[in-house]
Protein backbone atom coordinates (compact mmCIF):
# COMPACT_ATOMS: atom_id res chain seq x y z
CA UNK A 1 0.00 0.00 0.00
CA UNK A 2 1.29 3.61 -1.13
CA UNK A 3 1.87 6.20 1.78
CA UNK A 4 -0.43 8.94 2.12
CA UNK A 5 0.90 11.83 -0.66
CA UNK A 6 2.37 15.01 1.73
CA UNK A 7 4.28 16.76 -0.77
CA UNK A 8 4.17 17.74 -4.58
CA UNK A 9 7.31 17.66 -6.77
CA UNK A 10 7.22 19.10 -10.50
CA UNK A 11 10.29 16.83 -12.64
CA UNK A 12 11.42 19.00 -15.64
CA UNK A 13 13.20 16.31 -18.24
CA UNK A 14 13.33 16.67 -21.89
CA UNK A 15 13.64 12.93 -22.37
CA UNK A 16 11.14 11.23 -21.11
CA UNK A 17 8.87 7.91 -22.52
CA UNK A 18 7.70 7.30 -25.42
CA UNK A 19 11.61 8.49 -25.84
CA UNK A 20 13.94 5.32 -25.13
CA UNK A 21 17.67 4.55 -24.22
CA UNK A 22 19.25 5.38 -20.82
CA UNK A 23 18.79 8.47 -20.45
CA UNK A 24 14.99 8.50 -19.47
CA UNK A 25 16.07 5.85 -16.72
CA UNK A 26 16.13 8.04 -14.03
CA UNK A 27 13.58 10.67 -14.25
CA UNK A 28 11.35 7.37 -15.03
CA UNK A 29 12.53 5.77 -11.84
CA UNK A 30 11.43 8.76 -9.95
CA UNK A 31 7.66 9.12 -11.47
CA UNK A 32 7.25 6.11 -11.22
CA UNK A 33 8.59 5.57 -7.09
CA UNK A 34 8.75 9.27 -5.32
CA UNK A 35 4.82 8.74 -4.46
CA UNK A 36 5.93 5.31 -2.83
CA UNK A 37 7.56 8.22 -0.27
CA UNK A 38 4.75 10.68 -0.12
CA UNK A 39 6.31 12.59 -2.89
CA UNK A 40 3.53 12.97 -5.54
CA UNK A 41 5.82 13.68 -9.01
CA UNK A 42 4.43 15.56 -12.25
CA UNK A 43 6.48 15.22 -15.23
CA UNK A 44 7.26 18.23 -17.54
CA UNK A 45 8.60 17.59 -20.95
CA UNK A 46 8.04 17.89 -24.03
CA UNK A 47 5.80 16.87 -26.98
CA UNK A 48 6.74 13.85 -29.27
CA UNK A 49 10.23 15.01 -31.31
CA UNK A 50 12.47 12.79 -33.51
CA UNK A 51 14.24 10.57 -31.49
CA UNK A 52 16.62 7.31 -31.93
CA UNK A 53 14.65 4.85 -30.40
CA UNK A 54 11.61 4.29 -28.45
CA UNK A 55 9.74 2.53 -25.89
CA UNK A 56 6.40 3.25 -25.72
CA UNK A 57 5.49 0.53 -23.10
CA UNK A 58 7.44 1.98 -20.45
CA UNK A 59 4.36 4.43 -20.33
CA UNK A 60 2.25 1.45 -19.71
CA UNK A 61 0.11 1.52 -16.36
CA UNK A 62 1.24 4.96 -15.34
CA UNK A 63 -1.01 7.73 -14.95
CA UNK A 64 -0.46 10.01 -17.98
CA UNK A 65 -2.31 12.53 -16.28
CA UNK A 66 0.66 13.69 -14.42
CA UNK A 67 2.76 14.10 -17.49
CA UNK A 68 2.52 17.67 -19.39
CA UNK A 69 4.05 18.25 -22.61
CA UNK A 70 4.99 21.09 -24.05
CA UNK A 71 5.45 22.49 -27.47
CA UNK A 72 9.06 23.55 -28.50
CA UNK A 73 10.70 24.64 -31.57
CA UNK A 74 13.84 22.84 -31.06
CA UNK A 75 15.54 20.53 -34.15
CA UNK A 76 13.82 17.60 -33.24
CA UNK A 77 10.49 18.48 -32.73
CA UNK A 78 10.10 20.62 -36.01
CA UNK A 79 11.63 17.47 -38.07
CA UNK A 80 8.62 15.32 -35.96
CA UNK A 81 6.07 18.25 -37.12
CA UNK A 82 6.99 18.28 -40.97
CA UNK A 83 6.74 14.31 -40.95
CA UNK A 84 9.70 13.05 -40.22
CA UNK A 85 9.72 10.31 -37.46
CA UNK A 86 12.95 8.22 -38.46
CA UNK A 87 16.34 9.23 -37.52
CA UNK A 88 19.08 8.00 -40.05
CA UNK A 89 22.44 6.92 -39.45
CA UNK A 90 24.63 9.97 -40.88
CA UNK A 91 22.29 12.37 -39.15
CA UNK A 92 23.08 11.01 -35.75
CA UNK A 93 27.29 10.96 -37.06
CA UNK A 94 26.71 14.75 -37.79
CA UNK A 95 24.78 15.94 -34.58
CA UNK A 96 27.63 16.61 -32.62
CA UNK A 97 29.04 19.27 -35.38
CA UNK A 98 25.33 20.59 -36.04
CA UNK A 99 24.44 21.00 -32.02
CA UNK A 100 27.51 23.35 -31.50
CA UNK A 101 25.52 26.03 -32.99
CA UNK A 102 23.62 26.28 -30.42
CA UNK A 103 24.09 27.22 -26.74
CA UNK A 104 23.98 25.80 -24.22
CA UNK A 105 22.26 22.91 -26.70
CA UNK A 106 19.75 22.13 -29.16
CA UNK A 107 16.57 22.11 -26.95
CA UNK A 108 17.07 25.95 -25.97
CA UNK A 109 14.11 26.55 -27.92
CA UNK A 110 12.24 24.59 -25.92
CA UNK A 111 12.41 26.88 -22.89
CA UNK A 112 10.11 29.56 -23.55
CA UNK A 113 6.57 27.41 -24.02
CA UNK A 114 8.35 24.63 -21.45
CA UNK A 115 8.75 27.97 -19.03
CA UNK A 116 4.81 28.69 -20.18
CA UNK A 117 3.34 25.49 -19.36
CA UNK A 118 5.42 25.09 -16.19
CA UNK A 119 3.98 28.24 -15.10
CA UNK A 120 0.27 27.30 -15.30
CA UNK A 121 1.66 24.16 -13.27
CA UNK A 122 3.12 25.82 -10.41
CA UNK A 123 0.44 28.65 -10.09
CA UNK A 124 -2.62 25.12 -9.57
CA UNK A 125 -0.48 22.76 -8.25
CA UNK A 126 1.51 24.83 -5.53
CA UNK A 127 4.50 22.86 -5.73
CA UNK A 128 6.52 22.28 -3.01
CA UNK A 129 10.06 21.52 -4.81
CA UNK A 130 11.20 21.76 -8.47
CA UNK A 131 13.86 19.15 -10.14
CA UNK A 132 15.43 20.00 -13.29
CA UNK A 133 17.64 16.91 -14.75
CA UNK A 134 20.08 17.61 -17.63
CA UNK A 135 21.54 16.56 -20.26
CA UNK A 136 19.98 18.79 -22.09
CA UNK A 137 20.98 21.36 -19.66
CA UNK A 138 18.16 24.12 -21.44
CA UNK A 139 16.27 22.08 -18.64
CA UNK A 140 17.75 23.87 -15.80
CA UNK A 141 16.91 27.31 -17.53
CA UNK A 142 13.66 26.27 -17.23
CA UNK A 143 13.90 25.80 -13.67
CA UNK A 144 15.78 28.23 -12.58
CA UNK A 145 13.09 30.86 -14.15
CA UNK A 146 10.12 29.25 -12.39
CA UNK A 147 11.99 28.82 -9.28
CA UNK A 148 12.69 32.25 -9.05
CA UNK A 149 8.82 33.37 -9.82
CA UNK A 150 7.21 31.22 -7.74
CA UNK A 151 9.85 30.95 -4.90
CA UNK A 152 9.55 27.14 -4.69
CA UNK A 153 13.41 25.00 -3.02
CA UNK A 154 15.13 23.76 -6.72
CA UNK A 155 17.44 20.63 -7.25
CA UNK A 156 19.25 20.67 -10.07
CA UNK A 157 20.65 17.37 -11.40
CA UNK A 158 22.92 16.52 -13.43
CA UNK A 159 23.54 13.02 -15.74
CA UNK A 160 26.20 14.51 -16.92
CA UNK A 161 28.60 17.60 -16.44
CA UNK A 162 27.67 18.93 -19.84
CA UNK A 163 26.89 16.40 -22.91
CA UNK A 164 28.05 13.59 -22.61
CA UNK A 165 31.74 15.50 -22.78
CA UNK A 166 33.01 17.87 -20.92
CA UNK A 167 32.52 21.84 -22.06
CA UNK A 168 36.17 21.60 -23.12
CA UNK A 169 36.05 18.18 -24.80
CA UNK A 170 32.73 19.91 -26.66
CA UNK A 171 33.77 22.87 -27.69
CA UNK A 172 37.03 23.95 -30.06
CA UNK A 173 37.26 27.76 -28.97
CA UNK A 174 38.16 28.88 -25.48
CA UNK A 175 35.56 31.48 -25.76
CA UNK A 176 32.43 29.15 -25.58
CA UNK A 177 33.98 27.21 -22.74
CA UNK A 178 34.57 30.05 -20.71
CA UNK A 179 30.97 31.04 -21.31
CA UNK A 180 29.91 27.32 -20.80
CA UNK A 181 31.82 27.43 -17.18
CA UNK A 182 30.09 30.71 -16.36
CA UNK A 183 26.27 29.05 -17.28
CA UNK A 184 27.27 25.98 -15.10
CA UNK A 185 28.43 28.20 -12.17
CA UNK A 186 25.10 30.28 -12.30
CA UNK A 187 22.90 27.22 -11.79
CA UNK A 188 25.34 25.49 -9.55
CA UNK A 189 24.84 28.65 -7.08
CA UNK A 190 21.09 29.48 -7.40
CA UNK A 191 19.90 25.86 -7.47
CA UNK A 192 18.70 24.93 -3.82
CA UNK A 193 20.54 21.87 -3.67
CA UNK A 194 22.50 19.96 -6.75
CA UNK A 195 23.40 16.72 -7.32
CA UNK A 196 25.43 14.21 -9.64
CA UNK A 197 25.43 10.92 -10.78
CA UNK A 198 29.34 10.56 -10.14
CA UNK A 199 32.19 11.94 -8.18
CA UNK A 200 33.32 13.31 -11.31
CA UNK A 201 30.00 15.18 -12.20
CA UNK A 202 29.94 16.59 -8.49
CA UNK A 203 33.87 17.51 -7.93
CA UNK A 204 34.10 19.10 -11.46
CA UNK A 205 30.82 21.32 -10.32
CA UNK A 206 32.71 21.83 -7.35
CA UNK A 207 29.22 20.99 -5.01
CA UNK A 208 26.64 18.36 -5.61
CA UNK A 209 25.38 15.54 -3.58
CA UNK A 210 26.26 12.28 -4.80
CA UNK A 211 23.40 9.92 -5.88
CA UNK A 212 24.08 7.06 -8.28
CA UNK A 213 22.52 5.81 -11.55
CA UNK A 214 20.43 2.98 -11.15
CA UNK A 215 18.60 -0.14 -12.23
CA UNK A 216 14.95 -0.79 -12.26
CA UNK A 217 14.45 -3.10 -9.22
CA UNK A 218 11.54 -4.27 -10.64
CA UNK A 219 12.98 -5.02 -13.89
CA UNK A 220 15.43 -6.88 -12.39
CA UNK A 221 13.91 -9.60 -11.35
CA UNK A 222 13.73 -10.61 -14.48
CA UNK A 223 17.51 -11.38 -14.24
CA UNK A 224 18.08 -15.27 -14.64
CA UNK A 225 21.18 -17.71 -14.43
CA UNK A 226 22.11 -18.85 -18.15
CA UNK A 227 20.08 -21.61 -19.19
CA UNK A 228 22.84 -23.18 -21.52
CA UNK A 229 25.66 -23.88 -18.98
CA UNK A 230 28.04 -25.02 -21.45
CA UNK A 231 28.13 -22.33 -23.97
CA UNK A 232 30.40 -18.75 -22.47
CA UNK A 233 28.61 -15.84 -23.86
CA UNK A 234 30.11 -12.22 -23.33
CA UNK A 235 26.92 -9.91 -23.94
CA UNK A 236 27.53 -6.78 -25.45
CA UNK A 237 24.64 -4.11 -23.90
CA UNK A 238 23.83 -0.48 -25.05
CA UNK A 239 24.47 1.73 -27.73
CA UNK A 240 27.87 1.54 -29.58
CA UNK A 241 29.72 4.64 -30.85
CA UNK A 242 32.35 6.83 -30.70
CA UNK A 243 32.34 7.23 -27.39
CA UNK A 244 31.13 3.70 -26.16
CA UNK A 245 33.31 1.30 -28.60
CA UNK A 246 33.31 -2.24 -29.53
CA UNK A 247 36.71 -2.60 -31.02
CA UNK A 248 38.85 -3.10 -28.11
CA UNK A 249 36.67 -6.26 -27.51
CA UNK A 250 37.64 -7.50 -31.04
CA UNK A 251 41.03 -6.60 -30.67
CA UNK A 252 41.12 -8.75 -27.42
CA UNK A 253 39.17 -11.62 -29.26
CA UNK A 254 41.43 -11.55 -31.83
CA UNK A 255 44.77 -12.20 -29.76
CA UNK A 256 42.16 -14.54 -27.67
CA UNK A 257 42.07 -16.93 -30.53
CA UNK A 258 45.84 -17.02 -31.27
CA UNK A 259 46.66 -17.71 -27.87
CA UNK A 260 43.95 -19.96 -26.62
CA UNK A 261 42.18 -21.23 -29.87
CA UNK A 262 40.62 -24.42 -27.80
CA UNK A 263 38.51 -22.14 -25.69
CA UNK A 264 37.91 -19.50 -28.47
CA UNK A 265 35.95 -22.37 -29.86
CA UNK A 266 33.93 -21.91 -26.89
CA UNK A 267 33.19 -18.60 -26.99
CA UNK A 268 29.93 -16.77 -28.18
CA UNK A 269 29.30 -12.42 -28.00
CA UNK A 270 25.46 -11.06 -28.15
CA UNK A 271 25.10 -8.23 -29.14
CA UNK A 272 21.65 -6.36 -27.86
CA UNK A 273 21.38 -2.09 -28.29
CA UNK A 274 21.20 0.60 -31.16
CA UNK A 275 24.21 0.16 -33.55
CA UNK A 276 24.86 1.61 -36.68
CA UNK A 277 24.56 -2.09 -38.29
CA UNK A 278 27.11 -1.06 -41.66
CA UNK A 279 29.61 -0.22 -39.66
CA UNK A 280 29.25 -3.44 -37.16
CA UNK A 281 28.96 -5.76 -40.26
CA UNK A 282 32.33 -4.39 -41.37
CA UNK A 283 33.89 -4.85 -38.18
CA UNK A 284 32.41 -8.32 -37.56
CA UNK A 285 34.19 -9.12 -40.91
CA UNK A 286 37.39 -7.69 -40.41
CA UNK A 287 37.84 -9.44 -37.13
CA UNK A 288 36.03 -13.11 -38.58
CA UNK A 289 33.54 -13.03 -35.92
CA UNK A 290 30.57 -13.88 -38.10
CA UNK A 291 30.30 -17.37 -36.58
CA UNK A 292 31.17 -16.25 -32.78
CA UNK A 293 27.95 -13.23 -33.11
CA UNK A 294 24.12 -12.57 -32.97
CA UNK A 295 23.55 -9.11 -33.92
CA UNK A 296 19.93 -7.99 -32.57
CA UNK A 297 19.73 -4.19 -32.80
CA UNK A 298 17.53 -2.85 -29.96
CA UNK A 299 15.06 -3.86 -28.26
CA UNK A 300 12.29 -3.07 -25.12
CA UNK A 301 13.98 -3.71 -21.59
CA UNK A 302 11.87 -7.22 -21.19
CA UNK A 303 13.33 -8.42 -24.59
CA UNK A 304 16.56 -7.14 -23.64
CA UNK A 305 17.30 -9.14 -20.49
CA UNK A 306 15.46 -12.22 -21.73
CA UNK A 307 18.09 -12.38 -24.58
CA UNK A 308 21.25 -11.53 -22.36
CA UNK A 309 20.29 -14.11 -19.76
CA UNK A 310 22.54 -16.22 -21.15
CA UNK A 311 25.14 -14.43 -20.61
CA UNK A 312 28.16 -15.47 -18.81
CA UNK A 313 29.93 -11.55 -19.17
CA UNK A 314 29.37 -8.51 -20.08
CA UNK A 315 31.90 -6.11 -22.02
CA UNK A 316 31.93 -2.52 -21.42
CA UNK A 317 33.60 -0.38 -23.34
CA UNK A 318 34.31 3.87 -23.03
CA UNK A 319 36.56 5.73 -24.98
CA UNK A 320 39.81 5.86 -22.86
CA UNK A 321 40.57 9.31 -23.66
CA UNK A 322 37.38 11.51 -23.07
CA UNK A 323 34.98 8.91 -21.12
CA UNK A 324 36.85 9.17 -17.69
CA UNK A 325 33.96 11.02 -15.76
CA UNK A 326 31.13 8.77 -17.52
CA UNK A 327 29.02 6.49 -15.50
CA UNK A 328 27.04 5.14 -18.38
CA UNK A 329 23.58 3.81 -17.40
CA UNK A 330 24.19 0.04 -19.01
CA UNK A 331 26.69 -0.71 -16.12
CA UNK A 332 23.98 -0.04 -13.67
CA UNK A 333 22.10 -3.30 -15.45
CA UNK A 334 25.39 -5.10 -15.66
CA UNK A 335 25.72 -5.36 -11.72
CA UNK A 336 22.31 -6.61 -11.51
CA UNK A 337 23.05 -9.15 -13.81
CA UNK A 338 25.48 -11.09 -11.71
CA UNK A 339 27.60 -11.17 -14.32
CA UNK A 340 31.38 -10.13 -14.23
CA UNK A 341 32.20 -6.66 -16.60
CA UNK A 342 34.94 -7.13 -18.65
CA UNK A 343 35.70 -3.31 -19.59
CA UNK A 344 37.72 -1.29 -21.57
CA UNK A 345 38.22 1.97 -19.83
CA UNK A 346 40.98 4.12 -18.00
CA UNK A 347 42.02 2.55 -14.92
CA UNK A 348 41.25 6.14 -13.79
CA UNK A 349 37.96 6.30 -14.66
CA UNK A 350 34.45 6.18 -13.51
CA UNK A 351 33.31 2.97 -14.79
CA UNK A 352 36.96 1.42 -13.13
CA UNK A 353 36.01 2.90 -9.88
CA UNK A 354 32.73 1.25 -9.58
CA UNK A 355 34.30 -2.30 -10.96
CA UNK A 356 37.15 -2.19 -8.75
CA UNK A 357 35.14 -1.01 -5.80
CA UNK A 358 32.68 -3.77 -6.09
CA UNK A 359 35.05 -6.76 -7.10
CA UNK A 360 32.86 -7.59 -10.23
CA UNK A 361 35.55 -7.67 -13.58
CA UNK A 362 38.13 -6.62 -15.13
CA UNK A 363 39.68 -2.91 -16.10
CA UNK A 364 41.95 -3.50 -19.05
CA UNK A 365 43.47 -0.76 -21.99
CA UNK A 366 46.27 -1.91 -24.76
CA UNK A 367 48.43 -2.12 -21.81
CA UNK A 368 47.52 -4.87 -20.57
CA UNK A 369 45.83 -7.12 -22.91
CA UNK A 370 47.88 -10.43 -21.80
CA UNK A 371 46.08 -9.57 -18.54
CA UNK A 372 42.90 -9.41 -19.94
CA UNK A 373 43.19 -12.79 -21.95
CA UNK A 374 44.51 -14.38 -18.91
CA UNK A 375 41.05 -13.22 -17.13
CA UNK A 376 39.05 -14.13 -19.61
CA UNK A 377 40.65 -17.75 -20.15
CA UNK A 378 40.07 -18.28 -16.68
CA UNK A 379 36.73 -17.28 -16.11
CA UNK A 380 36.21 -19.86 -19.15
CA UNK A 381 38.12 -22.70 -17.06
CA UNK A 382 36.08 -21.85 -14.14
CA UNK A 383 32.90 -21.31 -15.59
CA UNK A 384 29.20 -22.55 -14.36
CA UNK A 385 26.08 -20.86 -14.30
CA UNK A 386 25.98 -21.84 -10.62
CA UNK A 387 28.52 -18.83 -10.08
CA UNK A 388 26.03 -16.04 -10.89
CA UNK A 389 23.42 -14.70 -8.44
CA UNK A 390 21.27 -12.07 -9.78
CA UNK A 391 20.92 -8.76 -8.54
CA UNK A 392 23.53 -9.80 -6.01
CA UNK A 393 24.51 -7.85 -2.73
CA UNK A 394 26.85 -5.43 -3.90
CA UNK A 395 24.47 -4.45 -6.73
CA UNK A 396 21.86 -3.51 -4.40
CA UNK A 397 23.86 -0.17 -3.47
CA UNK A 398 22.68 1.01 -7.19
CA UNK A 399 18.64 0.14 -6.94
CA UNK A 400 16.09 2.55 -8.22
CA UNK A 401 14.76 1.78 -4.63
CA UNK A 402 18.18 2.87 -3.34
CA UNK A 403 18.44 6.07 -5.68
CA UNK A 404 15.00 6.97 -5.17
CA UNK A 405 15.41 6.69 -1.34
CA UNK A 406 17.80 9.65 -1.46
CA UNK A 407 16.17 11.86 -3.80
CA UNK A 408 13.07 11.60 -1.50
CA UNK A 409 14.76 12.77 1.50
CA UNK A 410 16.93 15.74 0.12
CA UNK A 411 13.48 16.80 -1.20
CA UNK A 412 11.49 16.23 2.92
CA UNK A 413 14.71 17.72 4.36
CA UNK A 414 14.86 20.75 1.80
CA UNK A 415 10.44 21.44 1.93
CA UNK A 416 11.09 21.24 5.76
CA UNK A 417 14.09 24.30 6.06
Amino acid sequence: MRKVTLNKALLICYYFPPLGGAGISRPLSLFKYLPDHGINCDILTVKPIVYRVYERELLNGLDESKIYRSGSFDPQRLLYLIGIRNIKNEWIDDSQKFAKRYFPDTKIKWVSKAVRLGRTLAENKKYDTIISTSPPISSHLIAKKLSREFNIPWIADFRDIWTSYKPEQWYDSQKMIIRADHLLREITNSADIVTGINESVCNYLEKGNLIYNSFDSNVAKLWSVPSVPNRFTIGILGTIDSLTPVEPLFRLLKEFRRVHPENFDKLRICQVGRINLAEFDMMINNYQLKNSISVHGFKDRVSTIKILNNSAMFYLGIDQKNGNHITTGRIFDMLASGRPILASVSENSEIANLINKNECGFVYSENNLSAAIDYLNKKINEYSSNNIKPVPDYALEYSSDNMVKKFAEIIKNLIER
